[in-house]
């Protein structure tokens, strides 16, 4: 099997700096990549803080944030980060032009060896990227924050070979992820496709006066939400029974509003200004306090969750 020891991470934003702690927690050698090197610096800053929140909760032990942060090296030189990487992930903008150009540049300057993922969360890089390595190109589509979130849903090309698969699959469960392999690609592969239909029903609710953001909310996080850890949706049906849910998916009294392409209260959440988190208000005021401080507070919510979950043995 391919062996992998060097991770290079291209794109040292929101995604690509956590990336590149996940690897350097488990003792790979990585390298991290950005246009600037402002950016780069507020890349390890924020891996800094990331491990800093492991030491407070016991899981990362006190001084060794010194030598992970060690095994992470940084350069703006795409030629630099990846002569001598196993493993390249592209964590850059959502744009078939940047990311048809970045995986030509990267299978100019990358070793025979390499093989080049992709994080995009939706495009079929496999239409339109063009290699000499199709059958060592795949995506690997994370969850923010990828340190704290275990799923990574491996998504093979018609040429992606199966020693590449299996090659990634390993580093990802070395690296304490739980991966799924998606055999075929598919638009928005499992997870967005079910946050999605979940996504328009809350729409739906909300913009019909059904119910407030607050409710909405709340029936979800103390309802099916709180099973969902668990259970799962699919052995979910299991435990209604599976006679049960085909009688009501088959009369209808569930079923979802057509298909719509805007939101009205997206519409106006929007034009008042209120993006979410990184304009400290959306369906809710975060107070003023800082995106970076929100997303600290939850993190540590999700790393208690998950470190519970792994307990229970269900993760």
């Amino acid at each position: 099997m391919h062996e992998i020891r060097t991770v290079a991470i291209v794109g040292a934003g929101t995604m690509g700096h956590s990336l590149a702690q996940v690897f350097a927690q488990r003792g790979y050698r990585v390298w991290l990549n950005d246009l600037q090197e402002e950016i780069l610096s507020r890349a390890q800053s924020r891996i800094a803080a990331n491990l800093r929140t492991e030491v407070e909760l016991g899981l990362l032990a006190q001084g060794e944030e010194g030598s992970v942060l060690e095994r992470i090296r940084t350069s703006t030189r795409i030629e630099a980060v990846c002569e001598d990487a196993d493993f390249v992930i592209e964590a850059i903008v959502e744009n078939q032009a940047a990311k048809q150009q970045m995986f030509s540049i990267l299978d100019r300057v990358c070793p025979p060896r390499t093989i080049l993922a992709s994080n995009t969360s939706f495009m079929d890089i496999f239409s339109f990227v063009e290699t000499g390595r199709p059958d060592k190109v795949l995506i690997t589509h994370w969850f923010a924050p990828p340190h704290i979130v275990p799923l990574v849903e491996v998504v093979r090309g018609a040429q992606t070979s199966q020693e590449t698969v299996d090659a990634v699959t390993a580093l990802l469960v070395d690296a304490g992820k739980k991966p799924i392999v998606i055999s075929k690609f598919l638009p928005g592969f499992v997870a967005n496709r079910l946050q999605s239909a979940l996504t328009a029903e809350m729409l739906f609710l909300l913009d019909n006066g059904y119910a407030t953001a607050e409710d909405i909310d709340m029936a979800t996080k103390a309802s099916f939400g709180m099973r969902m850890p668990i259970l799962g949706v699919v052995k979910k049906v299991d435990f209604a029974g599976v006679d049960q849910i085909r009688r009501s998916y088959g009369n209808g009294l569930y079923r979802s509003p057509p298909h719509r392409v805007n939101s009205e209260t997206m519409d106006r959440l929007v034009a008042e200004g209120r993006l979410g988190v990184k304009s400290g208000k959306g369906f809710f005021d975060y107070g003023g306090r800082s995106p970076d401080e929100i997303a600290q507070e939850t993190n540590v919510k999700l790393i208690r969750l998950r470190e519970f979950l792994k307990q229970l043995g269900e993760l």
